[in-house]
């Protein structure tokens, strides 16, 4: 029973020895309960509600922000995810998985991955679409955002919205 033991306890710790890390510039520690997650969290229910312009805390003021590789300023990516709310009800961030990943190389980018749902404000017709964020972070700032999703959706309303402006 003791030479057992002892072979349970050395197996133990040579197998927990043999993990390997790897240490590549793009591997790193990914955490979900980081405080950098719980950022974009709260700024995903402020784009819900269409108060985004809470970003204005996180982001720098020179931040890079692109969707599909069009590129925004930080004032203008915050008008235009504010401007959602003007054109859609209900915005919904759906089953979102959010996390941190700080990498070898020293840079930390927080994911986004989400369904996203709304109501047109015209139409009543609902939408729903796949999106994907990174964050990208320098200290406590924001210093960037790359986001893919079609906005297809999104065109089609505001083309809507324009019309009606037009009309009154």
């Amino acid at each position: 029973m003791k030479n057992l033991i002892t072979l349970i306890i050395f197996s133990t710790i040579l197998f927990s020895c043999n993990s390997p890390i790897d240490s590549s510039p793009w591997s790193g520690i990914i955490n979900q309960n980081d405080e950098k997650t719980k950022i974009v969290e709260k700024l995903a229910k402020g784009y819900e509600t269409g108060t985004f312009e809470i970003a204005k805390e996180y982001f720098t003021e020179d931040g890079i922000h692109t969707v599909n590789d069009a590129k925004y300023t930080t004032n203008e990516i915050i008008q235009g995810y504010n401007f959602h709310s003007e054109l859609f009800d209900n915005l919904k961030h759906v089953d979102p998985i959010v996390t941190t990943m700080k990498y070898n190389n020293n840079r930390i980018f927080t994911n986004q991955w989400s369904g996203w749902s709304a109501t047109s404000k015209i139409t009543g017709e609902k939408h729903e679409l796949k999106f994907y964020c990174a964050w990208q972070w320098e200290g406590e700032k924001i210093i960037g955002t790359e986001c893919f999703f079609d906005t297809a959706i999104i065109q089609k309303e505001m083309a809507l919205y324009q019309e009606k402006m037009n009309a009154e």
